[in-house]
Order: C-alpha cells, then structure tokens, then sequence
C-alpha cells in the first residue's frame, strides 16, 4: 500500500513539472529537509546514508543538508534552513528535493521510503544510471 501510495504522490508531482530527466554530470544537486529529533528524518537519513547510495549520491551530486528551523546557513545558496524550506515550499518533513541545472526540480519526494524505492527513483527520475538494476 505504501508503495502504491508513493507512485501515485510521486506521478502527480511530477505531472505537475513534468521535468526532463538529465544524466548525472555533477549538476544534480540533493536538498534533505529535516528537523532535529524527527525520528521519519532520521529513517530517510538512514535510507541516504546507506554505502549503497552514499557513495554514488556524492560522486553524482551536491548533497546539501537543510534543518527546517535551523539559522544557520547550509553549504549553498547563502540561506538559512528557513529561508530555505520557504523558497522551495517544504510542508513536511523529511523531504528530498533533487534540482538539475538552472535549479529545475527534478524529483521531490516527501517523507520516508525505502531503499530499493529510492534507488528505482534515482534510477528512473533523476536519471543517475548506477541505481538502475542490471
């Protein structure tokens, strides 16, 4: 049931932008909101943190760590996690929002999924072919 009800979340989103997919060339670049002390944040942190996925996340993309109330600034963009959970309209948490160049969303993913999920969702949205099953 999860499952069905992330594709039917993730569709409309993307739907919604409908976004070309690019191939993983440095340009992609991963915003993870969270909160301190969310334990659905600490599950996604979990699934991001896995030597499976680590390893290809940071060869093919800018991983940018943003805590929702946080006044400190992250590593790009010169804002405050606030300001940026304002600019890219963050309800919830955890979230992931991958953008491309031009900061064009690619995939936003709300909440926690697993991590063949993410995985097939790296693979077939984001288009970072390492995730993709041989």
């Amino acid at each position: 049931m999860k499952k069905i009800l992330l594709t039917i979340v993730c569709s409309f989103l993307l739907i919604m932008e409908a976004p070309p997919l690019v191939s993983a060339s440095g340009d992609i670049k991963m915003l993870f909101f969270y909160q301190e002390n969310c334990k659905w944040c600490k599950m996604m942190d979990e699934v991001i943190n896995d030597p499976s996925i680590t390893r290809t996340l940071r060869e093919n993309a800018q991983i940018i760590k943003v805590d929702i109330h946080g006044q400190e600034k992250p590593a790009s963009g010169g804002l405050t996690g606030v300001e940026f959970k304002k600019k890219y309209k963050v309800f919830w948490i955890p979230t992931v929002i991958f953008m491309g160049p031009g900061e064009k969303v690619l995939l936003r993913i709300p909440g926690v999924v697993t991590k063949e999920d993410f995985k097939d969702l790296l693979c077939h949205e984001v288009g970072m072919s390492a995730f993709c099953a041989k």
